[in-house]
């Protein structure tokens, strides 16, 4: 297996990455939606960016925690 893969292989095998993305997406909604209401130019961007984290987030998440046999583990895995 090529080093690329693995490591990929790997980053996908951590549920709580999947974690981390989505809080991440979910402070940028803050800063995001902050930044709209003040009417600055880079909320759009934010939103959309913050989006895509959650829902990376929670998708990872959810391949983690419908593909591990043990769920007593999950976390520790």
């Amino acid at each position: 297996m090529p080093p690329a893969t693995k490591g990929l292989q790997y980053f996908f095998m951590k549920a709580k990455y999947g974690l981390i993305l989505f809080v991440l997406g979910f402070c940028l909604q803050l800063v995001g939606a902050l930044f709209k209401i003040m009417h600055w130019v880079p909320g759009d961007t934010l939103l959309i960016i913050s989006t895509t984290l959650m829902v990376a987030g929670m998708l990872l998440f959810a391949y983690k925690r419908l593909t591990h046999p043990k769920v007593k583990d999950f976390l520790n895995r």
